[in-house]
């Protein structure tokens, strides 16, 4: 076995793995694209492994990437996830999602482009639906495509489920107690705050399993809980002088969004599938998916006031 320092630490999240015989095959998935990367490098997989207790995890999985670590604990993914960190010895090291395929030569991109950015903290990839007509489309760009400047460039955010990021900003920054997403978010705007560039790579390209509606509409309520909390545990986020009227404020937040998406589905819908003529109805497909976020922001509220604090 080679004793070389690995060029990228490979971090793979399965935290949902048990609860169907199906989220099996997404990871078996992702695990199968990962061991078919072609990159001429050492490289080192850790599998984050939340897998309930009564569940037993495939042992086939552990053999479709060569010297596969695999890493588990009662602690909350989170938790893990900083933990794995600390284990990790590349000095580049990547978050994916165990639901996320990579595209061949997803790695190799990755990489590059950090190599090829010294400046940049952080790369993140393009994260497309797998095709499946026009809900999966334009879902992917309401969803997907806010981190997309559409070719390689500037963002202002990092993945949560594929991005390459600098072992030592992920040491400086770690995930604070907070549900992942949102950990995550907090994360993502404190390495901007220090000075950190966050660059898009689109080549680095994954397929996330998508469920349809019933999917997003549990993921709109984390959005919009997120949308307001980040901005009570951090005013120097964008737009957080909006939260000022408290609960009234959701329209507006509403509006400022829905407004965000059509630009998003007009500016990077074509990399995500959608086509010209389809954006009416894209347009009133986001005012629809962006209402589903409303349960999330008076959560978010109530939970602030119920702390005698919007912080």
């Amino acid at each position: 076995m080679s004793r070389q320092k690995p060029a990228v630490s490979i971090l793979v999240v399965s935290d949902y793995g048990g609860r169907t015989a199906e989220d099996w095959y997404y990871l078996r998935d992702t695990l199968g694209a990962l061991g078919r990367q072609t990159f001429d490098e050492e490289i080192e997989v850790i599998l984050i492994d939340s897998t309930p207790a009564d569940q037993r995890m495939p042992p086939d999985l552990l053999d479709l990437v060569p010297s596969l670590k695999v890493m588990t604990g009662a602690e909350k993914t989170r938790e893990l996830l900083n933990k794995a960190v600390e284990a990790a010895t590349a000095d580049l090291v990547v978050l994916l999602d165990g639901d996320c395929a990579p595209a061949p030569g997803w790695l190799s991109a990755g990489v590059g482009a950090m190599r090829a950015h010294p400046e940049a903290a952080a790369v993140s990839g393009r994260t497309v639906y797998p095709d499946g007509g026009f809900s999966n489309r334009v879902l992917a760009t309401l969803s997907r495509s806010y981190i997309d400047p559409g070719g390689p460039g500037v963002t202002r955010f990092i993945s949560n489920n594929n991005a390459i990021i600098r072992r030592e900003v992920l040491a400086k920054h770690p995930l604070k107690d907070f549900a992942r997403p949102l950990a995550m978010r907090l994360q993502t705007e404190a390495i901007q705050l220090a000075g950190g560039v966050l660059y898009f790579e689109p080549r680095m390209r994954v397929t996330h399993r998508f469920e349809g509606w019933p999917m997003e509409r549990r993921i709109r309520r984390h959005v919009g809980y997120r949308a307001i909390r980040v901005r009570q545990l951090n005013p120097r986020v964008s737009h957080s002088w909006m939260l000022r009227l408290g609960i009234l404020s959701i329209p507006a937040v509403l509006t400022a969004r829905t407004l965000d998406s059509w630009w998003d589905c007009m500016r990077a819908g074509r990399f995500y599938g959608l086509r010209w003529f389809e954006l009416p109805a894209a347009f009133v497909t986001a005012g629809y998916v962006h209402l589903l976020e409303i349960g999330g922001m008076i959560d978010a509220f109530t939970e602030a006031r119920g702390r005698g604090t919007q912080g």
